[in-house]
């Protein structure tokens, strides 16, 4: 019987992954050579709190598909935005685990050498960028956000003058709100505009840059004086300032694009779709190939070919946006994943 409910689990699980956010299982290779004699133990640890629907989630959802997957074992240590707990954490979790996720990585900068050196024999994953640390024992985890972007500036242009939608004005004009102005976020923005003009070179995308991941009100503020000026649809590349972009579009009926993960909740008739930035499926990859046994790469670095970003629609609004509009986004993602499509990248 026990046998028999936690198989049950595991498949509810599993299907539980198979939304927005994808299901890693599907898209990596599972082990080839069989359970190692002792099984991988995987730490994470978070500058912030689990509970964030964000990367924290995402990551700790990695962890317990591989534990349902692979038998590893796991621990998520959370430092709750508080800077004086990271050192140890960091530390602690090199002492006990062979694979560490740092998430996001730059906020462990100050420590993360010292103790890589310390523990040689510790895999460490520097997530959501490039770390200036250069250990065989540090790998990067980092996204192709302008390829996601791309497809979301395309949907944008397809639909900012379709004034038979309501909510839609005639004006070509996109408001683009960034959490700060930094090369990742100017990597949202170029591929937006990139996409938007694939579509139509006349139409205006307004950049504005909050100054912060975590100040939704002057997200909105923002939000709405790029609705004021005629964007009909934001795309909002601002982590929890994007809270408040949100907040603005649900308020005048119209329209925005999240990051990260599925928005949708914070307004299913006014978010018109989601670009994801998969942490599930990059942190389950790594660990998938660590399990294997397989040499990672200092730097992995990946966008739409693996997953690592995509647009995500709930039904009601793949119902909503024409199927045209639906079929040149994935028409885009084929060029794209192909080559046929290049997407330019923000550089430093």
């Amino acid at each position: 019987m026990k046998k028999v409910l936690m198989l049950a689990l595991v498949l509810m699980f599993a299907l539980a992954l198979a939304s927005c956010s994808g299901k890693p299982a599907e898209t990596a290779a599972p082990p080839t050579g069989g359970q190692p004699a002792e099984a991988l133990k995987v730490a994470m640890v978070c500058s912030g709190s689990l509970g964030d629907t964000g990367i924290f989630d995402m990551g700790e959802a990695a962890l317990k598909q591989a534990a349902a997957d692979f038998g590893v074992t796991y621990k998520v240590l959370e430092g709750k935005n508080d800077p004086s707990l990271y050192y140890e954490m960091l530390n602690l979790a090199a002492s006990q685990f062979d694979l560490v996720f740092v998430n996001p990585g730059y906020q462990f900068d100050s420590y993360l050498e010292e103790i890589a050196s310390t523990y040689p024999n510790v895999t460490f994953v520097y997530a959501d960028g490039v770390s200036a640390v250069t250990m065989d024992n540090v790998i990067s985890v980092s996204y192709l956000e302008n390829e996601g972007s791309y497809l979301a500036g395309v949907m944008a242009a397809m639909m900012t003058t379709r004034t038979d939608y309501e909510g839609i004005n005639e004006d070509k004009v996109l408001g683009f709100v960034g959490a700060v102005d930094s090369t990742t976020i100017h990597n949202f923005l170029i591929g937006f505009e990139q996409g938007v003009a694939s579509v139509d070179s006349e139409i205006k995308v307004l950049p504005v840059y909050v100054g912060d991941y975590n100040d939704p009100a002057t997200g909105k503020e923002l939000a709405l004086s790029l609705y004021d000026q005629g964007a009909d649809i934001i795309y909002a590349a601002a982590s929890n300032s994007g809270d408040g972009v949100s907040e603005a579009a649900v308020e005048l009926g119209r329209y925005v694009i999240g990051v990260d993960t599925d928005k949708s909740f914070q307004g299913p008739e006014n978010v018109m779709g989601s670009m994801l930035k998969n942490v599930t499926k990059s942190f389950y990859d790594v660990i998938a190939a660590k399990n294997n046994g397989e040499t990672l790469d200092a730097e992995q670095r990946c966008g739409l070919s693996k997953k690592w970003v995509e647009m995500c629609f709930i039904d009601s609004m793949a119902q909503f946006l024409p199927e045209e509009v639906m079929t040149a986004i994935a028409q885009a993602e084929e060029g794209i994943v192909s080559g046929s499509v290049t997407v330019q990248e923000a550089v430093n």
